[in-house]
This record gives C-alpha cells, structure tokens and sequence, in this order.
C-alpha cells in the first residue's frame, strides 16, 4: 500500500532537512514524499531542492497549513494520506507501523489512525514522551464525546486513507489554526469514523517558540468552540441533544482536563515570547512527573 507523506512548509529552514530526512529513511519504502513550500521568505525552498531527485516540491502562495495539505492531498498518487509537519521529525519505523496497524481494524478506511510522540527541542533532544490514553475499546460515540471535549491526537503521528478526503472534503481553508480538529469532528461525528492509537512512539514533535501554537497565542480554546458548535448543528436535532447532554456529563466528571492540550496551551499560549530556554526546563519536569494532575494544578 503506497502511501504519500505530505509535508506543509512555511519558513523551516531550521528543521526541514531533518524533517525531510526522516520521511525518507523509513524502513516502509512504498512511499512518496510531497513538499508544500506554503511561499516561504527564508531558505526552506533552497534546502528542499537539493532533494528534488528524490520527493515531489511544489510552490504556492502563502495560505495556511489547510491550503497546503489540500494541496498536497490533490496531486498525491498513495493510498494513505500520512501528514507530517515541517519541523517535526517521523522515526523510521513510523509508516510501517501504522500500516500493519491498519489491518488489525474492522474499517479501515474510516479511522483516523494516530500514535504516541516524543517531544523535542529546537535541537532535537527529547524533552518528554506524551502517551496517548487508549480509547480503542469505547464506542464510537463515547469517544465522540471525549473529541468534542477536546482534540484527541497530534496531526504529524497521524494516517488517513485517501477516500477519507475524497468522500467527506479536505481540510476547512478557512480555518488558520485546528483545522486538524475540524476534520476529525467532521469525520467522526459526521461520518461515523472511528479513531485508533497505535501505542508506540512513532514521532518526535517539537515545541519551539517559532510553532503556529505560539503565534496564535490563547485563541485555541476559542477556536474549538466554534468548530464544535457548527459541528453540532449539522446533526439532527435528536443527535445533537444527545451529544451536548453527553457533553456536559462528561465535562461535569472532568472539569480540568489532563491532556497534552491543556498544558501544551498554557506553556505555549500564556508565556510572553520572550521567557529563555526556562520554559523547557520547567516543562520537562512538568510532563516527567508522575503526578500531573496536582502540579499542573499548582503550576497554574
């Protein structure tokens, strides 16, 4: 099964040869690597020519991840969309994995398969692992839940089969952030997918105070709001009365919620650009606790 790896890139030169490295040194070797140069100003473009021989460039305007992805979505020849984000890093043995995966599920080709993660500094060293919660045993709507609580999943562990986009649409372009998020509401609560962790750390994501994430500093939460809301009011009425019941059940057992998000957003979102290399060096002990749940009280 051929699968092509689409990587969106807008001013990376500081992680992309790296990145482009790891998508190619994969021990699955049915792949195609596709570069998105999203009008980059620095020298992403250069660097990712001297691998023209061996993955596919193209070259827009500048437009945001989602017209980068969808564009890399509509010109790619493999049966399974794996995105990979241009200063993320995918250990070798990545794409096999997830493609063994795929045959251990009943469909497929509706499931957003999705993987545990490192993270990693600007220079690559680790800083923590992020192990996923399993959600593979709950039933398409109990997960559903938890989804519109909150974004299940990281984009670059991530692997979809093409007919995902080809029946239900690509990402929402009007979204410049957690256009991520949308899609997976949109495919499963809209569209009956499932979602599937493989539990093994499969990518090395980075935080660096350059990411989108910082950015759009504190506009996250904000963001999902509407993105549920307009999911929601897509089903029918019956439907939607039984998720946002379910919901605030769910939110009433769960009132702070313990995932990578939450402190991803605040490290990230709520410290000015400014703070030093201290933000990792906190953050490491935050994710190497065996606690999270107190310190992270405390820390906030």
């Amino acid at each position: 099964m051929n699968v092509s790896i689409v990587i969106p890139v807008y001013n990376a030169e500081k992680y992309i040869r790296e990145c482009v490295e790891s998508a190619l040194n994969q021990t699955y070797h049915d792949i195609e690597v596709i570069a998105i140069d999203d009008g980059s100003t620095d020298k992403s473009l250069e660097i990712l020519k001297k691998y023209q021989d061996k993955i596919k460039i193209i070259v827009k305007k500048n437009g945001g991840t989602a017209t980068a992805l969808n564009t890399g979505i509509k010109v790619m020849t493999g049966e399974w969309f794996k995105w990979l984000s241009a200063d993320d890093v995918l250990y070798p043995n990545a794409i096999e994995e997830l493609i063994v995966e795929t045959k251990n599920v009943k469909d497929p080709q509706k499931t957003i398969f999705y993987s545990n993660f490192h993270y990693i500094d600007s220079k690559s060293n680790i800083i923590a692992d992020f192990i996923e919660p399993n959600y593979n045993n709950l039933d398409n709507f109990d997960l559903n839940v938890i989804l519109l609580d909150h974004f299940v999943g990281n984009g670059s562990t991530s692997l979809i089969h093409k007919s995902a986009f080809e029946n239900h649409g690509l990402f929402d372009e009007n979204l410049t952030f957690a256009d991520d998020y949308e899609f997976w509401l949109r495919c499963c609560v809209l569209n009956n997918f499932s979602m599937h962790l493989i539990p093994k750390i499969l990518v090395g994501y980075r935080i660096h105070l350059d990411q989108l994430t910082t950015k759009v500093k504190g506009k996250f939460h904000l963001q999902g709001k509407v993105i549920r809301k307009s999911i929601l009011e897509k089903l029918h009425e019956t439907d939607r009365q039984k998720y946002e019941i379910a919901l605030k059940q769910y939110q009433h057992k769960n009132p702070i919620k313990r995932t990578k998000d939450s402190i991803d957003d605040f490290m990230l979102n709520h410290l000015p650009r400014s703070t030093s290399d201290k933000i990792v060096n906190i953050y490491r002990k935050i994710r190497r606790r065996d606690h999270i749940k107190k310190n992270f009280q405390d820390f906030i």
